[in-house]
């Protein structure tokens, strides 16, 4: 998922360095691909509530991250940072802590070090989108 550019069935894919013919089939979104008409996605506009980008040359990356992070850890998929769960909770639900994001959005940089107002942002965006796509 690191240094994504997009997603392909909503799990991050490095799309600026794959061939095409990997993936054949499969539905790639792109951040420009989130927004539902003039709405923005919920991360996208918790971008720019939380000003989570300066020049914006990795803002496609950061908000495509941002989305399949909260859908993995929606999903359950843990980080290497988070808490193991009790052998009998199966379902355990994974919180979003600001170290949990900063693990899970480790492998994009920013060239400008908006990573405050990106950390912000991801924050609100977990709280208000519920993890879906």
């Amino acid at each position: 998922m690191r240094g994504m550019h997009g997603l392909a069935q909503w799990q991050g894919a490095t799309t600026c360095l794959a061939f095409a013919v990997a993936y054949d089939g499969a539905e790639i979104t792109t951040a420009e691909g989130l927004a539902d008409g003039k709405t923005l996605h919920p991360v996208q506009q918790a971008f720019l509530d939380q000003d989570g980008f300066q020049c914006g040359y990795c803002t496609p990356g950061q908000i495509c991250s941002a989305v399949g992070m909260l859908v993995e850890a929606a999903a359950g998929q843990p980080s290497h940072v988070t808490a193991p769960a009790s052998p009998a909770d199966k379902s355990a639900e994974i919180t979003l802590s600001d170290t949990e994001i900063r693990e899970r959005m480790s492998g994009n940089l920013c060239r400008r070090g908006a990573y405050v107002n990106i950390l912000a942002a991801v924050r609100h965006a977990a709280a208000t989108s519920g993890g879906q796509p």
